[in-house]
């Protein structure tokens, strides 16, 4: 039962690992004789060792000898990741990143009120992983996948959660895999845990847009000029017009900055239309009435609003009514 226990304490370190950017280094070891390597764990023998990557190095450190291990906080440019959710036997919940943990003693639990709240290992009954941000999966938020290995088989995916027990329960953690399954693994049962790099992850980071720009899929690009027919069809000059921003596959992510009138923006797919050698695009009222593209959702993080829209290719323009401002991007 002492073996579970100080396997279940040390396991909290693998579990509050989260993404914070694509820095080598990830975790920094904080060892008995004052002593700090930075890099990232590779790979955990429970209550035993771990195997750390330091500058490509792998290097092999005994429990023992680490007094703590830190992470480094998530930039605040960053609008993805994972946040640690730690509810304790009280029934007191809190939510933030894990940015230190005394083995065998506490964690360090910064809030979002840049507030850090130090909870001791004693107190906690389970922790959880939740995505940071609503609109992606929660494994294009995490650089890791956490591979889990008993000697009877091998799990592979995220640790989602981890429940250290009770006097009638034995601790263990839940592994959530790809296809959306959670599978229950008993910490006494582990022998090794690993983290491997995660090909789906996707951070998704604040980034700069002017009062006069729009961002297609994370390319800004300004306002185009165009005419007015006697039918009131707009039309732009592909001669005129600035090379559009070129979009590949199905998806089209446009971000303004979130204010009345970008709000009233609407997205329309343009006609091409050629005449001798000249070439314009052409949209009307009409379309933007009767065939405007809805977004599948809309989302503001940080005064910027994020449109996720499903799209074919050909043209589109994103047209500001308020402002008369049209938006050019090219979807192949």
């Amino acid at each position: 039962m002492r073996k579970n226990k100080y396997i279940l304490l040390f396991l909290v370190v693998i579990l509050s690992l989260s993404a914070f950017g694509q820095s080598k280094v990830y975790d920094r070891l904080i060892l008995m004789d004052g002593s700090v390597v930075e890099g990232r764990i590779a790979i955990q023998h429970p209550g035993e060792d771990l195997v750390f990557i330091q500058e490509d190095n792998e290097i092999t450190y005994q429990l023992g000898d680490i007094l703590a291990i830190e992470r480094i906080k998530r930039s605040a440019d960053e609008l993805s990741g994972i946040d640690d959710v730690i509810e304790t036997k009280a029934g007191k919940v809190y939510k933030g990143q894990i940015t230190k943990q005394l083995l065998g003693k506490s964690v360090y639990l910064f809030q979002d009120n840049e507030v850090t709240q130090i909870i001791n290992n004693a107190d906690i009954a389970c922790q959880k992983k939740e995505k940071f941000s609503q609109e992606q999966d929660i494994f294009e938020q995490t650089p890791f996948l956490d591979v889990v290995t008993t000697a009877d088989k091998t799990y592979k995916g995220l640790i989602i959660l981890q429940d250290y027990g009770s006097e009638q329960e034995s601790s263990y953690l839940c592994v959530l895999d790809e296809e959306g399954k959670e599978n229950k693994v008993e910490i006494g049962d582990i022998i090794e845990m690993q983290r491997i790099d995660n090909e789906r992850y996707a951070p998704i980071r604040e980034f700069q847009i002017g009062e006069d720009k729009v961002s297609f899929n994370r390319t800004l690009t300004d306002y185009t000029s165009y005419t007015t027919d006697k039918n009131s069809n707009f039309i732009i000059s592909r001669e005129k017009m600035q090379t559009p921003p070129v979009i590949t596959g199905g998806r089209l992510i446009l971000e303004t900055l979130d204010t009345p009138e970008n709000r009233q923006g609407i997205l329309v797919r343009a006609t091409s239309q050629k005449s001798g050698k000249k070439e314009a695009l052409l949209f009307s009222y009409m379309d933007m009435v009767t065939s405007p593209i809805q977004p599948k959702e809309t989302l503001t993080l940080k005064k910027i609003l994020r449109r996720d829209y499903q799209v074919v290719p050909g043209f589109y323009v994103f047209f500001l009514p308020q402002n008369k401002k049209v938006y050019v991007c090219e979807v192949q």
